[in-house]
């Protein structure tokens, strides 16, 4: 009932407060023992440290003979990019359909996902050791999707948050990952400009139109809290300046939200005098301020709705907030957790899945995470 209900629905329309649990901090000293001159791709494969800011990863391809990646100049604002910051060198079914909804409603606009080599690994390259996860198997079949293993201290070099990254206190932190997260995203926009989504947010139609440039996206009915989820900035932008220099100058290892929304809500106080609850007192002409309706119709605290599989009527009134939406965010932070049962004709997680990932729902069996 639910999959018909959500069909007829797209043919008529067509023309952090919560916390994972957090891993205990590393010590300066640990961070410099397991540094290797070498980018690792996963446990047991590495290759040379590249002189750039990354490796285009392929599958079926030796790493060895990866293209490499400078994102200094080259980068266009209407690109929209991830970062996944885990250093697992591995995506979750949810997080690969992210992505990939993104590649097949938007093929006109590049897509790159900035993977983080993990910590450790075998510095020994082997030449008949491949890389080809299932994950980027689906995702190099978009011609618009670049993943990128980075070289995250060249990525870093020469910016104004090179001594941030260099200086390591954010690796002591038991938000380290978090921190990292919340910094590579504004030091991207400072690079390259474009459009910034989190591995949560599944997109749901292209993204057209001028609203979806130099755009932040209000997370709540009542517009009083701005996230950090959906960004869109184009290079050079005063915003980005600010945030910046903000996140170089004032950097608090135990504080969780104040260097993402918390941040830009400072900023925007500031700069554009915007008062919470009321996007009409934003005095900046060059940012734009969006309805949650866009990519957040689904309130936090009802995230569990999405995973529900009796398909009731609460199910369909849940599909009616979301039919106008342009992305819809499953908030990883609490609905981690959540199987996603692909083949469920009455979850409605599975039933967009099924709509607009559909390469990676195809290898459900193949994601040891979903």
């Amino acid at each position: 009932m639910l999959e018909e209900f959500i069909h007829i629905t797209e043919k008529a329309n067509k023309p952090r407060e919560h916390s994972q649990q957090l891993p205990q901090p590393n010590t300066l000293q640990q961070y410099k023992e397991e540094h290797h001159k070498v980018l690792c791709i996963n446990s047991k494969l590495a290759v040379d440290l590249p002189e750039t800011d990354g490796l285009v990863m392929e599958p079926n391809v030796h790493p060895s003979q990866w293209m490499t990646y400078d994102g200094q100049g080259n980068d266009t604002d209407y690109r929209i990019f991830f970062h996944e910051t885990s250093g697992h060198s591995d995506l979750s079914l949810r997080q690969c359909c992210a992505i990939e909804s993104a590649a097949r409603h938007n093929p006109d606009r590049p897509i790159q996902l900035f993977m983080r080599s993990p910590a450790t690994c075998n510095s020994g390259n082997s030449p008949s050791s491949l890389h080809s996860p299932s994950w980027l198997k689906v995702l190099s079949r978009y011609p618009n999707v670049a993943a990128v293993l980075l070289n995250e201290e060249r990525y870093f070099a020469g910016t104004p948050l090179e001594h941030w990254y260099s200086k390591g206190v954010w690796r002591t932190s038991r938000f380290q990952m978090g921190h990292l997260s919340d910094y590579i995203r504004i030091l991207s926009l400072y690079k390259g400009g474009g459009m910034y989504l989190d591995m949560d947010i599944l997109t749901l139609r292209a993204f057209k139109g001028a609203i979806f440039r130099n755009s932040l996206v209000y997370e709540n009915e009542a517009m009083d809290t701005i996230g950090n989820s959906v960004l869109h900035l184009e290079r050079g932008h005063s915003l980005t300046s600010e945030l910046i220099q903000l996140l170089s100058e004032e950097y608090d290892p135990e504080a969780y939200v104040y260097h993402g929304p918390d941040a830009i809500a400072e900023i925007m106080n500031r700069i554009c005098k915007l008062v919470a609850g009321n996007p009409k007192s934003n005095e900046c002409s060059n940012v734009r301020l969006l309805s949650h309706r866009h990519f957040h119709p689904v309130p936090a605290m009802f995230s569990h709705m999405l995973f529900q599989s009796n398909g009731n009527l609460s199910d369909i009134e849940t599909l009616f907030q979301i039919k106008d939406s342009f992305g819809l965010h499953l908030w990883n932070s609490i609905s981690l957790r959540e199987p996603i049962n692909v083949d469920n004709p009455n979850q409605i997680v599975a039933i967009l899945a099924r709509q607009h990932c559909p390469l990676t729902v195809s290898r459900a069996a193949d994601f040891s995470s979903l």
